[in-house]
């Protein structure tokens, strides 16, 4: 209504630089930024079409979300200014120009065929890591929106494993060490398919690891030695308790736009699992049961392991661990930060810190 033809957008993403993309920047700039705008939304909607699988045949694949408008989040408030008629820029439920039909709900919107074809779905099961003499078992699962039966494939397994074409099965045992990219194919009778893609790590074998903490100063009692942090966060401050001993780090906490960051770079030796473990109090003054005002993104490297928010607080201190196996033979930096919104307060607490071989 209004256009002879289509508007700006057919579909959209994410472009806020207050919850964008980490970026670290030696072009030009000094280290980690969060950037946001169309440099993030349009690689985002270029990857959803990538793993939605291959167009059909001369097909115009910008037509794909008019067919599965339902299987798009509908974006109904928000808008670029003013104008008239007021949908070309202000968005409003269903088709309006800023947003279009929405936003990603995973990959069915963006694949060829019409609404009521079948669509399959592969649930991706994350970096894998392993070594050389190892045997491996791991299941790929898949569903078809049909319930028909699947057959599987896969491209660029570690050498010695391969896949189980009637139960997603890979097996075999690891030969060649080295970082693997693969994908996994799942495909039904009606030629619907879906595809998922993971990195796989193989280091050399033969019990080569020793087993190690490898982060300085952990637990935060000889100051800053080792981190890097914003003036302030490594404390002994009592306004917050620490986990163990004196000192802790404190990420915001000041009821006013803010951001604090903390970070250490760490080798990781290759063919090693790696745990990280850290503990994490958060409390806030934040009333509200179902928004995010003041976040904390815990990354490795490129890798965003977690993101905490107003929304976690608890009332001590809790565990946390993640796998960086699929890191090993990389230096990688460990990175807290920490955004605090405009008002009312909420404080990131982290203390004893580990990243441990085995």
């Amino acid at each position: 209504s209004g256009c002879s033809k289509r508007m700006e957008a057919d579909v959209s993403a994410v472009a806020d630089p207050a919850t964008g993309v980490a970026v670290y920047d030696t072009y030009g700039g000094t280290g980690w930024a969060v950037y946001g705008g169309t440099s993030a939304s349009s690689p985002i909607i270029a990857s959803v079409y990538a793993l939605a699988g291959t167009p059909g045949s001369s097909d115009y694949p910008a037509k794909y979300p008019y067919s599965h408008t339902g299987n798009l989040y509908d974006v109904t408030s928000g808008n670029n200014g003013s104008c008239s008629p007021s949908y070309f820029c202000t968005a409003g439920t269903g088709y309006d120009g800023p947003t279009g039909w929405g936003t990603p709900n995973g990959t069915a919107a963006f694949t060829a065929g019409s609404s009521s074809g079948n669509t399959v779905t592969v649930t991706n099961p994350g970096s894998q890591s392993t070594t050389t003499g190892s045997s491996v078992s791991l299941q790929i699962k898949a569903t078809d929106s049909a319930g028909a039966a699947l057959t599987y494939s896969a491209s660029g397994l570690p050498t010695g494993l391969s896949i189980n074409s009637s139960t997603g099965l890979i097996s075999g045992t690891a030969s060649t060490a080295g970082t693997y990219q693969v994908t996994v194919t799942a495909k039904d009778s009606t030629g619907a398919s879906g595809s998922t893609s993971f990195t796989w790590t193989v280091g050399s074998g033969g019990g080569g690891c020793t087993s190690a903490q490898l982060l300085a100063n952990p637990g935060f009692e000889s100051g800053s030695t080792g981190w890097t942090a914003t003036s302030g966060v490594i404390t002994n401050d009592t306004g917050e308790a620490a986990h163990g001993g004196s000192y802790y780090a404190w990420l915001d906490g000041y009821g006013s736009s803010h951001t604090d960051t903390l970070s250490q770079s760490v080798t990781i030796p290759a063919g090693c699992k790696a745990t990280l473990t850290f503990y994490l109090h958060i409390d806030t003054s934040e009333t509200t049961s179902s928004t995010a005002y003041d976040k904390l993104t815990v990354t490795a490297g490129s890798t965003t392991l977690a993101t905490y928010s107003n929304l976690n607080h608890n009332s001590g201190y809790a565990q946390k661990t993640f796998d960086l196996s699929s890191l090993a033979g990389q230096t990688v930096t460990l990175k807290f930060n920490g955004v605090e919104d405009s008002s009312l307060q909420t404080s990131f607490v982290v203390d004893d810190t580990a990243l441990t071989t085995s």
